[in-house]
């Protein structure tokens, strides 16, 4: 199978996994999302101004750009997903924001565009963890803040086994991530500096969330 094919492959799985779960997707991992929105939310820069840009990559169903338009409804807020009905969703929540069906690992984005760039649960899914961390880099503005949110690789036998059994059934499942290996993927972007780190128990799963800031110049 050649390489634009596989991709094709790969992302039509996308859609066609979360498709089938967009209308329950919030009900079934509602605890699990809470505990990190709460996370993020509670790190929120202060002071953004009014029309500060917020980009949610992979936003789902549009829960967290609900709940940050909630706390500050003059930010300008834009999420991009893959999947059409987990966009439906979304202009239900938050029909205020910019929503755009396409890809993460090809953002159509202009350097520096955003005050906050989010990646909240999509790391998982992408081929290029390095590459997603340069991304981030770019969109962000000199002095933003950038949100990371991922599963984290090798904490028990029970997650290795169903990170492994995800990777065989599941075609857009690329698989968790260590602590180091998350570290090192942003330690290879200048002006990079993370802020604040923890993980999150969820089930046999461990949530890895950090907070970074891009260097003001």
């Amino acid at each position: 199978m050649s390489a634009a094919r596989s991709r094709r492959h790969y992302l039509a799985a996308i859609r066609r996994d979360y498709g089938r779960v967009a209308e329950d997707y919030e009900r079934r991992w509602r605890a699990f999302n809470c505990a990190a929105r709460g996370w993020v939310l509670a790190r929120w820069p202060e002071g953004l101004a009014a029309g500060a840009r917020v980009l949610d990559l992979g936003c789902g169903t549009g829960a967290f750009l609900a709940a940050v338009a909630a706390r500050d409804p003059a930010l300008e807020l834009v999420g991009l997903d893959l999947t059409p009905a987990l966009l439906a969703e979304a202009r239900r929540r938050v029909p205020a924001a910019r929503l755009i069906e396409g890809d993460a690992e090809a953002p159509p984005f202009t350097d520096g565009a955003f005050d906050v760039v989010c990646s909240l649960n999509l790391l998982h899914h992408l081929h290029d963890r390095n590459g997603h961390a340069a991304e981030l880099a770019r969109l962000c503005r000199p002095g933003g803040t950038i949100f990371l949110r991922t599963f984290a690789g090798g904490r028990s036998l029970a997650m290795r086994a169903a990170d492994a059994w995800l990777k065989w059934r599941n075609t857009g499942w690329r698989g968790t991530v260590s602590p180091a290996e998350l570290e090192q993927a942003f330690a290879r972007q200048s002006g990079i500096d993370v802020i604040d780190r923890d993980e999150l128990r969820a089930g046999i799963w461990r949530l890895q969330l950090v907070r970074l800031r891009r260097a003001a110049g």
